[in-house]
């Protein structure tokens, strides 16, 4: 009994653990949040633009619903670091005068011309101090930029590079320079290319400004005001957020409900046990309230203590969380807090979960009338049930075991359940890794073959291809042009970007909803499936796009086939259609190579200097910078749902066992007595464990797949669409889990019946 309270009380630790734990690392996130975008006075809204006259700020001051704001310059440069094979670029920023301000970490802020302050997480990866020099690239001449400075800003708390959703510190980061410097060097004087503003009002006046805003900055390239929400790092934060919240609540659900489950089998069995007391207390006066309350008070003290210790668990853990948390979005006092009502609420649930549990069982005793529950309770009704026609030549043993399975068919279908969440637990808690293993291997082995691409600064011809697979390491290459478009249907809109891709295209493919790769269609556009049905479009249907790039104009396309993306929701076009449409020459912005990895670094080399290429990725160097991230966190959480899934396997195996065992041991000593040896004996108990674990296996298979999906599908993202992909090893590891708790539950059981008191055994009902 102390060893099943003990295994009870850690499932109940673990699962106050996890949940405080969640929450605990949720709130600090939250508080770090606000306070960061209250105190630098992050933007409500924004519009990014070509290029605008500085005149048009009084006319943006005299619209009503705006009552602050700023107009800046941002631009993207290309950094090159020595002895770096990867070249690496920065968002070059005017620095805030007084929204989206910075919080400056180290140094001081510029104050020459080219003094610059950088965001920290890229400061890190790069080993930049204050004092540092920056080689960079600004409008093909290389600028040497000083570092005074390392900084964090609300609009960046989750940095990425636009076009790549994985973070890459080393070779992405956000720089600021004064405006003066800016203007100089792209030729930007008394004009800017962004304006952040905030709202005077709430509701429908903020459509309204948005509209006025976008009505005085079209002609000058406007490409819509947005709220803040749509500001790539405050999206992902809430998406984060969200799957935080659900997470919070998903798995420690499971592990209270596993306990509630284990603690009504063991109060049901130690009820049952003392049914003649409990008649007997009842007939001397004690109220039902009073027994009641008496096995409340000892299932209270397990859960109590255990809940006690998963608060204190939660909170080291929480803050572990937390830390975790804070090596990708950066906040400057991001620290972990642990509210009191949050510990209160945590040990209540705790405590409620361990009462319902008893209160079932109870129910069932304390309905009886005293003279009757005196009695012991009356044995088993045994039939010879329908199986037992049908297979004819069991041993004694397999038909004693089948009989006692099938004689309390609920207890049986709720013991393989409760022994089924061990293996889902295991699988949920180790799925992620599959499943961003296989994204990574579709996004860049299936969907993006290239090994390098080229950004260029405005597009070229296409003949630049034929250049560039001349030389020497590039096997093959082939050109894409992009422009960003809003699609508008009804009352809905979505800025996005249509791609053109090269008919036949072997670099970049695009996927069915097989994920399986299809081929561009020869006329009208192909839609991310998602994006369509958020936007009621249908197969076959016209639409009209408004490129939002240069000249804008309003083109009607149809919808002929739909996509399937992981990243992103795009919009796909066969290319030459695309030039067409704009009227425009075969002309590309982008070029993909597939190139000899020997050769990379001389390509490279080359490819910094041109001054017609604005930005250069690699496959090989995301991949590297995201997996020496991502490994850490995942190994890191791994552990902790790896223990706890072992402390759940050994709570409800074990436990199953040792209820299984109490529950009969009279009938097992009388066995013993009738002549049955020690080892025939001991086959009964493991047979009839056997099957129900073999039972389990498929159900817990079968619910941790489905679990995963819930917990994977239940948050909508904006710019992922994650499939659950659970590799056959973690089936294997989940089941050998089980398999391996049920061996050494075995052995106790076994040295259990071995030093088996018969006489005292039978004893227990004269």
């Amino acid at each position: 009994m102390t060893m099943q309270g003990l295994t009870v009380g850690l499932v109940i630790a673990a699962g106050i653990s996890y949940f405080s734990a969640s929450w605990a690392a949720y709130f600090s996130l939250m508080d770090a949040q606000s306070n960061f975008y209250s105190k630098q006075n992050l933007c409500e809204g924004f519009v990014y633009l070509n290029r605008a006259p500085s005149f048009l700020e009084s006319k943006i001051a005299a619209l009503p619903g705006i009552s602050d704001f700023e107009t800046r310059i941002s631009k993207e440069i290309v950094l090159d670091f020595p002895g770096e094979v990867y070249p690496s670029a920065a968002q070059l920023i005017s620095l805030p005068e007084h929204t989206n301000t910075l919080y400056l970490k180290k140094g001081f802020l510029p104050k020459q011309n080219q003094d610059v302050i950088i965001s920290e997480n890229f400061a890190n990866a790069n080993h930049l101090e204050p004092g540092s020099v920056l080689s960079s690239i600004i409008g093909g001449k290389r600028v040497f930029l000083h570092v005074t400075g390392i900084g964090l800003s609300p609009e960046f708390v989750y940095v990425f590079r636009p076009g790549n959703p994985m973070p890459d510190d080393k070779h992405y980061g956000i720089i600021w320079m004064k405006r003066e410097a800016m203007e100089a060097n792209f030729n930007f004087e008394g004009a800017f290319n962004q304006v952040i503003f905030h709202f005077a009002s709430e509701g429908e006046d903020r459509l309204r400004t948005m509209r006025d805003l976008d009505a005085l900055l079209d002609e000058f390239g406007g490409l819509g005001a947005k709220e803040r929400k749509l500001l790539p790092s405050d999206s992902f934060l809430s998406d984060e957020f969200r799957q935080l919240r659900t997470t919070a609540v998903f798995l420690p659900g499971i592990f209270l409900a596993i306990a509630a489950f284990l603690l009504h089998i063991i109060s049901n069995r130690l009820i049952s046990k003392e049914r003649e007391q409990i008649a007997t207390l009842r007939a001397l006066g004690y109220t039902s309230r009073d027994v009641v309350v008496h096995y409340l008070k000892l299932i209270t003290f397990i859960t109590a203590i255990s809940s006690i210790l998963g608060v204190t668990v939660g909170y080291f853990l929480g803050n572990g969380m937390t830390g975790l948390y804070g090596r990708f979005y950066k906040f400057p006092q991001l620290i972990p807090i642990f509210p009191p009502l949050l510990a209160l609420f945590s040990v209540s649930f705790g405590i409620l979960i361990g009462g319902l549990g008893t209160i079932i069982s109870l129910r069932s005793i304390i309905q009886l009338d005293p003279a009757q529950a005196m009695r012991p309770a009356p044995p088993g009704t045994y039939t010879i049930s329908f199986w037992e026609a049908w297979i004819t030549n069991l041993r004694t043993i397999q038909r004693m075991v089948l009989r006692n399975l099938f004689k309390r068919p609920t207890r049986t279908i709720l013991t393989i359940l409760g022994l089924s969440t061990s293996i889902m637990i295991m699988i949920i808690g180790n799925f992620i890794q599959d499943t961003v293993g296989t994204l990574l291997d579709l996004q860049f082995n299936t969907i993006q073959k290239e090994t390098l691409t080229l950004v260029f600064r405005i597009p070229v011809e296409d003949s630049i291809l034929f250049e560039l697979k001349e030389r020497k390491g590039v096997f093959l290459a082939e050109g894409q042009r992009s422009i960003p478009i809003k699609i508008t249907k009804n009352r809905k809109s979505k800025d996005t970007v249509l791609t053109g891709i090269s008919e036949g295209s072997d670099l970049r493919r695009i996927l069915n909803h097989n994920l399986q790769p299809i081929d561009i269609p020869v006329y009208g556009i192909m839609m991310n499936t998602d994006l369509a049905n958020k936007m009621g479009i249908r197969k076959g249907e016209t639409i009209v796009i408004e490129t939002l790039d240069g000249e804008k104009r309003k083109i009607t396309v149809t919808v002929s086939a739909f996509a399937n993306e992981i990243l992103g929701q795009g919009v796909f076009i066969n290319r030459n259609n695309l030039n067409r449409m704009l009227d425009e020459g075969s002309l590309i912005n982008l070029a993909l190579l597939k190139t000899d990895p020997l050769e990379d670094k001389n390509l490279i080399e080359e490819f910094k200097d041109n001054p017609l290429v604005i930005g250069l990725f690699s496959k090989s160097a995301i991949l590297t910078a995201f997996k020496a991230v991502m490994q850490r966190s995942l190994q890191s959480t791994s552990i902790v749902i790896l223990i706890f899934t072992i402390i759940i396997s050994i709570g409800v195996i074990y436990n199953t066992a040792m209820i299984t065992l109490s529950e009969r041991i009279y009938e097992l000593g009388s066995l013993r007595i009738l002549g049955f040896s020690l080892k025939e004996v001991f086959e009964i108990i493991a047979w009839e464990l056997t099957w129900q674990i073999f039972v389990a296996i498929p159900i817990g298979c079968f619910f941790g797949n489905k679990l995963a999906n819930l917990i994977l599908n239940s948050n909508e993202t904006e710019g992922f669409k994650i499939p659950v992909v659970i590799f056959p090893s973690t089936y294997y590891y989940s089941i050998l889990l089980a398999l391996t708790t049920a061996g050494i539950s075995f052995i106790i059981v076994y040295r259990k019946l071995k030093t088996m008191d018969l006489l005292s055994v039978l004893k227990v009902r004269e």
